[in-house]
């Protein structure tokens, strides 16, 4: 079906209403009577444009008539979508009354005509409701710091609140908050942390938070209502507002034009977290990690803008441009505190690869059958591909598979034996860089995965324009978070009997989505604002053996200790994800039956560990951290909470002296809990850590590379050429 001739016709009929939403004005009545000692937040109308309501009918007739599972836009997706338009801005259920939610009760059965007429006055309204009471919450917040808490009470704060029901009124919303300030108080305090710093830290980050929410504008309220929607269909359905749109396209191409850094919020602040090398700020050698920006200037004589206070993102926006132009930024130097000394910084902006979120290889020695092997480890956090520069024939456009073929090649001539292909923590990307990866394990022109459309049509992907780089043997790592293109690739190189897959079970998605701007389905000889972009399900994939992924996800060859509970984290846990189903499997040769291969790699692999400190730390630590995560909640008792803190001390310090004396780096990240949030903490010790590793490999990377370097001998006698 012709997508941009379908909506040609049926747009150039559509009638927008456009002009001004009537807000109605929200009462503070949530508030205590206590004066507040701040000044109020400074609201952001919530300004309606007609682009919004363009991209809210064109998304509307997109999922209505191209959704992969047609659901029937009726009275069950209606009450579907009024549940979403308030749990998508409340999960936890602490934010709104029960008297918020039914006060707009009476719109439920029209929801959907709100959407096909590009109607959004009730998304508006429920948003700008939102950030009154999330406003109030958090100047009650304020309010409660010197007022000081009774630790000494028995009473508990829930984590996790999704099963219950929002609170009936504001003094039971408000009671809620008190625990949760109450354990943020309590947190800082087991911290050592004295109680004026205390005071200070959670008041800035309340006053911070409070001011984010009350500057979020009509952009955000308009993608916010049109994903209440989205999410209602399927969990991987999304509209991206022009912003976020742009963020998108630099996560799957890693590449922007800008001066080459990683901003973080700090309190009030943006802040360097990262300079990437290479790029314009690192080869100015005057930006750093931990410089504070508090102005931005376009051009040698632009007028500075105070960006202090501002949203991430604004800053961002600011600071990208063509390639080029100019910027200027004022910077407070790291480690001068708030107070020190601004400095100007001009920068020309270029095409930054960021090539920190880039694949990267190491090489590492191993012993399998008394002999040393060399095993090349490749870790991939995504499949991203530049799809602009591909298209405008750009010679060196960011590809996974052009990088991998690069560390390939690398290994050939330096006598690499077998390769390990790290796919944890890989959420996927770009369905063309998955079945381009596969190709150079399995061959050119072989069939990666079979897709299904909405008609019923099977298309099979193959693995073209590339050549087989790779014809020895290959493991796999796949954990929980592995999903969408590395389960394509996990089950290529499984099914095809041409490696081995370790690990444990992945996310279990197994659908296709495909992003498009809304303009692309306009006229073309008519000027439209940018309209944002939409994500949507448009197939279903299957493996060549004619299995889903779709919620089982990929199982492992060889099963590894896991951290997290499957019931809680992957598609399973999604509230409306598509079912599991089967297809007749595709005509595909595979290289070799690895069962008897694999039976042998697991008995080295139980021999080897069952002498390994390291591996048994690993078993115990992920034991560890599977039950904090599986806690419901927090007492708010001081000696409770001492004790509970003292013996997680105990436990940490055990971990830590026996790593110690395993000469083994910190990857799982276990500390004593210092109560501060994301930009608060010490900055240049989280870089050191981080920077730590990616430079050392972890004790599953490393005995995934003595199962890779087993697998030589072991599968000495079969041909994986082709």
């Amino acid at each position: 079906m012709n997508l941009n001739r379908v909506f040609k016709s049926t747009l150039i009929a559509i009638s927008l209403i456009s002009g001004s939403v009537s807000l109605n004005a929200v009462t503070n009545d949530a508030q205590t009577n206590e004066a507040s000692l701040y000044k109020p937040a400074k609201f952001k109308d919530l300004e309606f444009k007609d682009n919004y309501a363009r991209a809210t009918v064109l998304s509307a007739l997109i999922l209505n008539r191209f959704q992969f599972e047609k659901k029937p836009f009726d009275d069950k997706l209606q009450s579907l979508v009024f549940e979403n338009l308030f749990k998508s801005l409340d999960v936890n259920k602490m934010i709104f009354t029960k008297e918020d939610i039914n006060s707009f009760k009476k719109y439920e059965s029209k929801i959907l005509s709100y959407y096909r007429k590009g109607q959004l006055q009730i998304g508006f309204e429920i948003f700008n409701l939102y950030k009154h009471r999330l406003v109030e919450r958090y100047d009650y917040a304020i309010s409660l710091l010197d007022k000081g808490f009774d630790f000494k009470k028995n009473e508990e704060f829930v984590l996790d609140r999704d099963e219950l029901d929002w609170p009936l009124t504001h003094q039971e919303a408000n009671d809620l908050w008190r625990k949760r300030i109450k354990n943020d108080f309590l947190r800082l305090k087991l911290a050592n942390v004295d109680e004026d710093k205390i005071k200070n830290t959670l008041r800035k980050r309340y006053i911070n938070r409070r001011n984010t929410v009350a500057r979020m504008d009509g952009e955000q309220a308009a993608e916010y209502f049109i994903n209440a929607l989205g999410d209602s269909l399927d969990p991987h359905t999304t509209y991206y507002s022009p912003s976020s749109a742009k963020n998108f396209d630099v996560s799957i191409s890693l590449s922007v034009e800008g001066i080459g850094a990683v901003l973080q919020k700090h309190f009030e602040y943006g802040q360097i977290r990262e300079v990437v090398a290479g790029g314009p700020a690192a080869k100015s050698k005057q930006i750093n990690p931990g410089d504070l920006i508090v102005g931005v200037a376009q051009g040698e004589t632009g007028q500075f803008e105070d960006v202090i206070d501002w949203e991430l993102d604004d800053i961002v926006k600011k600071i990208r441009g063509k390639r080029g132009s100019v910027v200027r930024l004022q910077l407070i130097p790291a480690g001068t505190g708030m107070d020190g000394k601004p400095k100007e910084v001009k920068i020309v902006r270029e095409k930054v690869s960021m090539e920190e979120q880039a694949a990267r290889s190491k090489v590492i020695e191993t012993k399998s059958d008394g002999k040393s092997h060399k095993v090349g480890v490749i870790t991939i956090p995504s499949f991203y591909e530049d799809f602009d520069a591909r298209k405008a024939l750009e010679k060196n456009y960011n590809s996974l598979s052009k990088d991998i073929t690069k560390f390939l090649n690398e290994y050939k001539k330096s006598g690499v034996e077998a390769v390990v292909l790290d796919l944890r923590n890989n959420g996927g990307g770009s369905l063309n860089e998955a079945a381009k990866v596969s190709g150079l394990f399995i061959g050119n022109y072989e069939k990666v995965v079979q897709v299904s459309s909405q008609n019923g049509d099977i298309n099979v992907v193959q693995s073209r324009g590339v050549k087989q780089e790779w014809d020895k043997p290959v493991v796999v790592i796949i954990n929980r978070f592995s999903a969408s293109a590395s389960e394509i690739l996990a089950a290529a190189i499984k099914d095809y009997g041409r490696g081995v897959v370790v690990g444990s079970q992945t996310w279990g998605k197994g659908t296709v989505q495909t992003f498009r701007d809304l303009t692309d389905f306009l006229q073309k000889d008519v000027e439209y604002k940018d309209l944002g972009a939409i994500k949507w399900t448009i197939q279903k994939f299957f493996r060549v053996n004619g299995s889903s992924t779709q919620l089982k996800g990929v199982e492992p060859d060889i099963e590894f200790p896991s951290s997290v509970d499957n019931e809680k984290l992957g598609e399973s846990s999604y509230d409306n994800p598509l079912p599991w189903t089967i297809l007749r499997p595709a005509e595909y040769k595979p290289f070799a039956d690895l069962k008897g291969s694999i039976a042998k790699l697991n008995t080295l692999h139980k021999d080897r560990i069952a002498n390994s400190g390291s591996w048994n730390l690993l078993k115990k630590e992920n034991a560890y951290r599977l039950k904090l995560s599986q806690r419901k909640s927090y007492s708010l008792n001081y000696e409770t909470r001492v004790k509970e803190r003292e013996e997680m001390d105990a436990q940490i310090k055990a971990f830590d002296k026996e790593r110690k004396e395993l000469g083994e780096i910190n990857f799982n990240d276990l500390k004593l809990d210092d109560g501060l949030a994301r930009g608060e903490g010490d900055l240049k010790e989280e870089l050191e850590n981080e920077k730590k590793r990616k430079e050392n490999l972890d004790v599953v990377a490393r005995e995934s590379a003595n199962i890779a370097s087993d697998m030589i001998s072991v599968t000495s006698g079969l041909n994986f050429s082709r």
